[in-house]
């Protein structure tokens, strides 16, 4: 259902209290009496995400965070001494392609958005192409810029019209486990198991996947095959992969399938030194599943409160917005967090530095030029080598447990993001 929303019913005095100073942040007013809205033109937002299905987890923060711009936008959005009242229309695509397409067509037709924003590796590509056809400015995110830009017909060298995309790309991910990996006392004989659809297989490409890196890095591979999603049995894989002596194990997992592959791992006598699965670690939920057999499991890192950069929304810091949304949703921060709230300031800092904000070829302009720093750190349409892509630094680590049972994610690995601060060394062994 498409939710659309003027400041989410608060009136303009509880949006304002609400706010403290991130309107002042924003420029939205000048700190003396506000700017009255009556009259002034509207700006419409559009915004899609998984907000239910088996995705879910990535728009965990949505409520905590749209809450939050509305907050921000309650006064309005000042652009060249114009003030406009702001609308957002959220939409729930289910974790569905085809519900995302179709979600995506009624904002433009029906809502007239002025923009579009979405995030999820069911919504990139769909939303992204009704906007590119329409002619709508669009920011995407959280899906690797290869598995947004080619299944589009895209050339990295020419790119798109009106359609952009920020996050990291497969060489990101594979320079970082290497990274982790190289120097730690291990026989370099990686397992690796991948899951039969369309991430799964860039990830096991040869051409452009972990087989050349990993063999280029003098790591031996043994690999026994895709595994279909959602399933419930890697007994073959794991008895191929003791039987080779694997001290590295990484693949491409959901939480749910990650929990059994490790817990079937250890019934087959299958102890690697190193575990380092995609995607399934990425959320406290999952290495929580794993009881304390998840200790030292590795993983990327795309945000933590430890990141060194202050929101240019609300002028919050990583630590202040992880701790805010915890104490907002009774929840463990996640790493989606730090990324979607970047989407957002992204989006309103184009709107808010157009020449004309109604008109889509003056937002994309901004788009394109944009380089900023936002809460996830540096963004840079602007000299990015890979046209409409600006690609996010990440970094690596570990989950530890702590005494009280509890897991925390360190940074252990930072050559690609060396403004984010190591905080643990890297250790062998997983489980205890």
């Amino acid at each position: 259902m498409t939710r659309r929303s003027r400041v989410a019913g608060m009136t303009r005095r509880e949006a304002l209290q609400g706010l403290g100073g991130a309107a002042a942040t924003l420029g939205l007013s000048s700190g003396l009496a506000a700017p009255a809205l009556a009259g002034s033109d509207v700006l419409r937002i559009g915004y899609v995400s998984p907000q239910t299905g088996s995705l879910a987890p990535f728009a965990e923060s949505d409520p905590f965070m749209l809450q939050k711009v509305r907050a921000a936008l309650a006064s309005g959005l000042t652009v060249n001494g114009k003030t406009y009242e702001v609308e957002i229309s959220e939409v729930d695509d289910q974790s569905n392609s085809d519900r995302a397409a179709t979600s995506a067509n009624r904002l433009i037709n029906g809502e007239e958005v002025n923009l579009m924003l979405a995030q999820g590796a069911s919504t990139a590509v769909p939303v992204s192409a009704q906007c590119e056809v329409a002619g709508v400015p669009c920011i995407t995110t959280m899906d690797p810029w290869q598995g947004w830009m080619f299944p589009q017909g895209g050339d990295p060298a020419v790119g798109f019209e009106y359609v952009n995309h920020f996050f990291w790309g497969i060489e990101d991910i594979i320079s970082t486990f290497i990274g982790m990996w190289d120097g730690q006392d291990t026989n370099k004989k990686v397992a690796t198991v991948w899951s039969n659809d369309p991430p799964g297989k860039v990830f096991g490409s040869k051409d452009i996947g972990f087989p050349a890196s990993l063999g280029a890095g003098g790591y031996e591979i043994t690999d026994v095959g895709e595994f279909q999603v959602g399933a419930d049995d890697f007994s073959a894989q794991i008895t191929a992969f003791r039987n080779a002596g694997c001290d590295i194990v990484t693949g491409l997992f959901s939480p749910s399938e990650w929990a059994i592959f490790w817990r079937q791992a250890q019934q087959l006598g299958f102890k690697p030194k190193i575990a380092t699965p995609a995607k399934a670690l990425l959320f406290p939920a999952g290495i929580a599943a794993l009881g304390n057999g998840g200790d030292g499991m590795s993983t990327e890192i795309w945000w933590t409160p430890a990141y060194p950069y202050k929101s240019t929304l609300t002028g919050q810091s990583s630590q202040e917005l992880a701790g805010d949304y915890t104490a907002t949703s009774g929840r463990p921060w996640t790493q989606p967090i730090g990324v979607v709230h970047a989407l957002w300031e992204l989006g309103i800092n184009a709107l808010k530095n157009a020449a004309d904000p109604m008109d889509p070829d003056s937002v994309q302009d901004v788009i394109r030029n944009t380089n900023m720093t936002t809460i996830i750190g540096d963004i840079d349409f602007a000299g990015s080598p890979v046209k409409n892509v600006a690609k996010l630094k990440i970094a690596g680590g570990q989950w530890r447990l702590q005494p009280d049972g509890s897991y925390a994610l360190k940074v252990t690995y930072n050559a690609a993001a060396p403004e984010v601060p190591i905080e643990d060394t890297f250790k062998l062994g997983v489980g205890i």
